[in-house]
């Protein structure tokens, strides 16, 4: 009969350990101390790039855009050729190239406006399975997850958090059509401080407001 060493019988049991699949329980610890991670402060900033595939289609469309959000539903929300303000109240759509300003009341829009509630919906859901992976040179965390919250918006749904601090750095959504998305998130960190003159355009003799309040 032939016995293992115990150096070697170590090494096999630790080389188990290191390959065996993240259980459930680590799942929902990962998406707690993603969600301690937001927690953490009141504010934070963000650069984005979204592709959205869309089913049947090889057309791919993309967007990149910068998000800066605060207490009190504030953020402001950059893409090219328009900004849009928000104090929590009012919402500024600056229109560059037009030099023109829309401004509408919050209260009579879509409760699904703000841009940080589709970029961390992921916060919302069950964490199902964890897996860790490397990506741009850094392990990282990857989530499946479980969106039937969101059962008429999302089938699938999986979330990349760094592993160094548990915040987002890639999401994976497919809707009920099967049209995929998929943002990069760069340069997400907590603001220490910011004013109500973050969140509201300021105006200019050059550019024509159109209040629809």
């Amino acid at each position: 009969m032939f016995f293992l060493g115990r150096p070697v019988l170590f090494l096999l049991i630790a080389l188990l350990v290191s390959f065996a699949p993240l259980s459930a329980s680590s799942a929902t610890e990962v998406l707690d101390k993603s969600k301690a991670w937001f927690k953490s402060g009141s504010s934070w900033s963000l650069n984005f790039h979204v592709k959205v595939f869309p089913a049947g289609s090889p057309d791919v469309s993309e967007q990149r855009g910068s998000l800066l959000v605060g207490e009190k539903n504030r953020f402001r929300l950059v893409v090219p050729g328009i900004v849009f303000f928000s104090d929590g109240v009012s919402l500024w759509q600056w229109n560059q190239d037009q030099k023109q300003v829309l401004i509408k009341a919050i209260e009579d829009l879509s409760s699904t406006l703000h841009p940080s509630g589709l970029l961390f919906k992921y916060l919302n859901c069950r964490a199902t399975a964890v897996r860790e992976e490397v990506w741009k040179n850094k392990p990282v965390y990857v989530l499946t997850l479980d969106p039937s919250k969101y059962d008429d918006q999302f089938k699938d749904m999986e979330v990349w958090l760094s592993a160094k601090d548990y915040s987002p750095v890639r999401l994976f959504t497919t809707d009920d059509l099967g049209n995929a998305s998929q943002y990069e998130i760069s340069d997400l960190k907590i603001v220490k401080k910011t004013t109500i003159a973050d969140f509201t355009f300021k105006g200019s003799k050059e550019i024509d407001e159109i209040d629809m309040r």
